[in-house]
């Protein structure tokens, strides 16, 4: 669902950073540009015990999934600095948007739709049970791995092709481990992981072009729309090679 405001009246956006057992207090304000699309905005965050408020000023009209992704990306980077300089490591989650004047108000899920869509008849159980046993044995690290990539890439917008690429990358190295063939060229590794996934060549570049640029540390805004496609994507060689393992194994 895309919900969009024109209007100068500030975006207030709430949650909480936590752990909540681990008290924290901090204001700070700054204006930003996003990346992807050049919008400039001001916002300003207040977090009395935990409990955030973040009130965002721009006169351009926004997704508020895309400023969601902005506001938690500033907040979560300001906690990155405080985990560097105090060895705190706190986590950040934004609950709510409110924008009266475009009659919105909008409590954010958890979900990413677009994977929720195309799984939404799955057998739940049954897959799970799968990737727990997938997930064992000197190659389950690879497995697992794997899947707590692709939870770094719903949880962090910008870095969304970097972790999918590395959740295939990963896959990639189990490949090698299983067909012992880890002292070849990488080249190979990909050959012999494309042959038994069915996945082609073009696909897996068409992500990693994505990532390159993050995984030399520059810095690429991304859209909903564009992560809704690395979604796609990825969730396509990473279900065609797991697939590949349980057929090979049943």
């Amino acid at each position: 669902m895309i919900r969009k405001s024109a209007s100068n009246e500030p975006y207030i956006f709430t949650g909480r950073v936590l752990p909540e057992r681990a008290q924290l207090s901090l204001n700070f304000s700054l204006s930003f540009e996003h990346g992807t699309t050049k919008k400039s905005a001001q916002i300003v965050v207040k977090i009395i015990l935990n409990q955030v408020l973040a009130t965002v000023y721009c006169a351009d009209e926004w997704d508020i999934f895309d400023l969601r992704n902005v506001v938690r990306s500033i907040i979560q980077n300001e906690l990155a600095k405080l985990a560097f300089l105090k060895g705190y490591a706190y986590e950040l989650e934004i609950t709510r948007v409110i924008q009266y004047q475009a009659d919105i108000d909008y409590v954010f899920g958890i979900d990413v739709r677009c994977i929720e869509e195309r799984n939404k008849n799955d057998d739940l159980p049954a897959r799970l049970a799968s990737l727990r046993e997938l997930g064992t044995g000197n190659l389950g690290v690879y497995i697992n791995r794997a899947m707590n990539d692709l939870s770094l890439a719903m949880k962090h917008a910008d870095d969304t092709a970097f972790y999918c690429y590395r959740a295939i990358e990963t896959l990639r190295q189990h490949c090698a481990e299983r067909n012992e063939i880890t002292s070849k060229p990488d080249a190979k590794q990909w050959g012999v992981f494309r042959q038994f996934s069915g996945v082609k060549k073009d696909d897996i570049l068409a992500i990693k072009r994505k990532a390159d640029p993050l995984r030399h540390g520059k810095h690429l805004g991304v859209s909903g729309e564009e992560r809704g496609v690395l979604f796609n994507q990825t969730w396509d060689i990473v279900e065609s090679y797991l697939n590949a393992l349980l057929a090979k194994s049943s």
